[in-house]
């Protein structure tokens, strides 16, 4: 019986030794666990405050980048926009007068020409209806050159910058300067054929005097 009881003692013993010895893995796992967790929270709170940071940087920075932009988009609208007014310097500048001119100029000489080509008999019909299409075709390719010389001393028609205004007049006189010399020849070709035929007829007018022809 003392040697049943001793047994069961123990039994009870070793239980309660297993028992304490189970307890205490749990408590230090416990306190390992919550060790482990106490680092993850310190770990969140310094990812989490590197974030607001980070996202205050980025909120700033972006705010930033957009009043540059704003800025660079208002510096580039100035910019186009100051290349749609003409400068007045360009406005004046001999050279757009002179294209004026040399427009009025072949425009005005072909108006008092074309009366008398159509209305002499020293031109064909046929003859007649070509000079006035050579006549026309110039006038048409000058009106273009004048046409594009306003486009280019005209506020809020073409974004240029004043060099290239100038240089695009320069262009534009060279063209008209061509359209008036032509001009000229042409006319100056059609006087001299108009002058030998007042000859040829004046030739055969006396001729038909002298021979009683009349």
């Amino acid at each position: 019986m003392k040697g049943l009881v001793i047994i069961v003692f123990m039994n009870l013993w070793s239980g309660i030794g297993l028992k304490a010895q189970t307890w205490n893995e749990w408590f230090n796992q416990n306190a390992t666990q919550k060790k482990y967790l106490k680092q993850q929270i310190a770990a969140l709170q310094v990812y989490i405050n590197y974030g607001k940071e980070g996202y205050k940087i980025a909120k700033e920075g972006l705010s930033t980048i957009g009043n540059m932009s704003r800025g660079e988009f208002n510096l580039h609208e100035d910019y186009f926009t100051s290349l749609k007014n003409v400068n007045p310097r360009i406005k004046n500048y001999q050279k757009v007068d002179d294209i004026i001119t040399l427009q009025v100029r072949i425009l005005s000489g072909y108006q008092q020409l074309r009366p008398k080509i159509n209305q002499s008999d020293l031109f064909t019909s046929s003859e007649r209806a070509y000079l006035n299409g050579v006549y026309t075709r110039l006038l048409a390719h000058s009106d273009k050159t004048l046409d594009e010389l306003l486009m280019v001393i005209t506020d809020q028609k073409l974004e240029m910058t004043d060099e290239q205004r100038i240089s695009r007049v320069d262009n534009l006189h060279r063209e008209m300067q061509n359209h008036f010399g032509f001009f000229q020849s042409f006319t100056k070709e059609n006087q001299i054929m108009v002058v030998a035929r007042l000859k040829e007829k004046n030739e055969a007018g006396n001729s038909r005097v002298w021979q009683g022809i009349n």
